[in-house]
């Protein structure tokens, strides 16, 4: 239900649909058995159902829980070995650092037979920001293992040009052996020709009554652009409010809160929207006055594409890969300066 999982499956199907001669094998892990019959379905008419097979596997298996780790070790050779089984001339794995906190298992290069095996590279972020992310031993563990898998892939396909040079300068990699793919946004995110009434509906579910600053993820820079957002002139913040559209856990949206509150932002200057469906996510891209993406760093930089795409005005970092994204530099903003951040919005 992430983006990596939305990314995933969008790019399996597009690549089955242009398969043409090759023959594509789907391979599932039976630890996530409520989801194997609605991905089995979704592909029913691009895959024989023989083709898609499921692989079982030891549980418990988070990464992150030292008692699980035999049984990690396990999983990850029994899922080597049912990969070989299948006989492919390719393997591609989608996401290769999963599992810290759930039983998905990921690994390349434990079994000898193993075919040349391509793995999808989103980014470095933990590797390249250690003191936030890996002060946890056994999260650091698990993702020194996981980048010895990586290390053994045959090639990776990057999402961006600065990933791909990220990984050959910090994994000392050969350059032919990682390539920029960049990504691609879902379809259901475009242009809607939506009527006065049906925006009314969408805006007033989420408590939005003013022309919306929009942002998507309360993780990346949140607290620089609502301090930015405090920073704009008066008659500028109060005919707009800040909607950060996506679920935030109950802790952080109010630790969120009471930062507005110091800031002396009004009750609904910011507006937490909480879980928002697809269809909803890209009615608020089009009725956004403008979309913020002040991330300081990113593999690719989905959201802004997103709000592009719905027609919104995008403004984003000036770092990592979101130049790339965005492609104009009069768009773009030091993420570390509030005041830039605020009068980039202005």
């Amino acid at each position: 239900n992430r983006g990596i999982g939305r990314y995933s499956l969008n790019l399996a199907e597009a690549m089955v649909r242009r398969a043409h001669r090759h023959e594509v094998v789907i391979a599932l892990n039976g630890a996530f058995e409520d989801m194997v019959e609605p991905i089995r379905e979704q592909f029913r008419d691009l895959v024989p159902p023989q083709r898609v097979r499921v692989w079982s596997q030891l549980r418990p298996t988070a990464g992150i829980d030292q008692a699980n780790r035999w049984r990690v070790r396990a999983s990850e050779l029994l899922r080597e070995h049912a990969l070989c089984e299948l006989a492919p001339d390719l393997v591609h794995t989608t996401s290769l650092f999963e599992g810290g906190g759930d039983d998905a298992v990921t690994s390349v290069g434990l079994l000898k037979a193993e075919p040349p095996t391509a793995v999808t590279l989103y980014d470095l972020i933990p590797f390249l920001n250690a003191e936030r992310y890996l002060t946890d031993p056994l999260r650091k563990t698990w993702y020194v293992r996981k980048l010895r898998s990586l290390r053994a892939a045959d090639l990776l396909l990057a999402i961006s040009e600065h990933s791909r040079r990220e990984a050959i300068d910090s994994l000392d990699l050969d350059p032919d052996s990682v390539v920029a793919i960049l990504g691609d946004a879902d379809a259901r995110f475009r242009r809607l020709p939506l009527s006065e009434e049906a925006a009314e509906t969408i805006l007033r579910r989420y408590g939005l009554h003013r022309p919306s600053i929009m942002y998507t993820d309360w993780r990346k820079n949140i607290e620089g652009l609502i301090e930015a957002y405090a920073w704009l002139p008066q008659p500028l913040r109060e005919a707009h409010q800040l909607a950060v559209v996506c679920k935030v856990e109950d802790v952080e949206r109010k630790r969120l809160l009471a930062l507005c509150q110091r800031l002396g932002l009004g009750y609904d200057d910011v507006v937490f929207t909480g879980y928002v469906s697809d269809d909803d996510l890209v009615g608020l891209y089009n009725l956004c006055k403008i979309f913020v993406f002040p991330s300081l760093h990113e593999g690719f930089g989905l959201p802004a594409l997103e709000a592009m795409r719905c027609g919104a005005p995008v403004i984003g970092s000036d770092s990592t890969s979101i130049p790339e994204v965005i492609g104009r530099s009069d768009a773009l903003f030091d993420p570390t300066s509030v005041q830039a951040i605020s009068a980039k919005i202005s």
